[in-house]
Parts: C-alpha cells; sequence; structure tokens
C-alpha cells in the first residue's frame, strides 16, 4: 500500500486470512499464499502468527476482522463446514454493511458450493494451480485497493 493510503485508515493489516486449518487448506495457505502476498508487501493477519496465546479464539477473531482493511475467506469444501470460518466471516460481511464497505474478499480454493450469500459475490478461481501467477496479481491488486463501498 501506499504511504497515504496507510496514513488514511486505521487498520493494523491489510487483510486477514479465513481458512481451514486442516490439510489441504493449512499447507496451501501457510506456504503458499501467505509467502506471496508478502513478497508484495502486504501485512497479513492470520491466525497461527497473530492470535494471542490464552486469548479466547472469538476476541481473537473479532480483533483480526477489525485490524484488517480485508478478510479474505479460502473457499474449500472443509471450509464450509467449519462454524469458525463461517463466524470469521459474518463478522466481516457485517462489518461491511456497517461502514457501508466492500471488506470481505473470496477466494475458490477447491470445487465446493458455498451459501448464496457467499455465491453472491464474485470471488477469485483458484482451484487450477496453473493460473496461480495471473491470479495471485489480480488478488494483490484488490486487496492493495483501498477498501470502496458495497
Amino acid at each position: 500500500m501506499s504511504t497515504d493510503e496507510n496514513l488514511t485508515n486505521d487498520f493494523r493489516y491489510d487483510v486477514f486470512i479465513s481458512y481451514r486449518q486442516q490439510e489441504p487448506d493449512k499447507n496451501w495457505v501457510r506456504e503458499i499464499l501467505v509467502p506471496r502476498l508478502e513478497a508484495a508487501d502486504l501485512k497479513i493477519c492470520i491466525d497461527f502468527r497473530n492470535f494471542r496465546l490464552g486469548s479466547p479464539l472469538v476476541t481473537e477473531m473479532t480483533r483480526a476482522v477489525e485490524e484488517s482493511h480485508y478478510t479474505l475467506m479460502v473457499l474449500s469444501p472443509s471450509y464450509l463446514k467449519s462454524n469458525f470460518t463461517e463466524f470469521e466471516n459474518i463478522l466481516a460481511e457485517h462489518l461491511g454493511l456497517e461502514k457501508g464497505e466492500r471488506r470481505l474478499i473470496a477466494i475458490m480454493r477447491e470445487p465446493c458450493k458455498p451459501n448464496l450469500r457467499i455465491r453472491a459475490r464474485l470471488w477469485l478461481d483458484m482451484v487450477n494451480d496453473d493460473d496461480f501467477h495471473a491470479n495471485i496479481q489480480r488478488l494483490i491488486f484488490e486487496l492493495e485497493t483501498p477498501i470502496r463501498g458495497k
């Protein structure tokens, strides 16, 4: 993000990554996605590094959403089964509604059928690793873009 943009917001992170902490999602997020986003100088909030030990999990999820410019959902069948990931994206969606901003972005990592609330959004298809370079560039562009209205 440019210096001017950083001065105009109160966000500690550019993006909070909401994902399922089991394979294959866990490895892909931690070993491929996060390093590539950080190589683009984005500040990432992710559970295993930024959640405070001893703090209630829901408190840390709420803090992550509030302190991040965007929340990024990494959609997969296991993501859709988790109540914790649903809570994270509901928080981001609600905060966006309160502020009249688009704060929730989704990428499709594995083929799945999200609920209507998520299907109503445009998401980035990252199922095919062959398209990773082009798609990661588009994602980085979105994450560097100031929050826009709905």
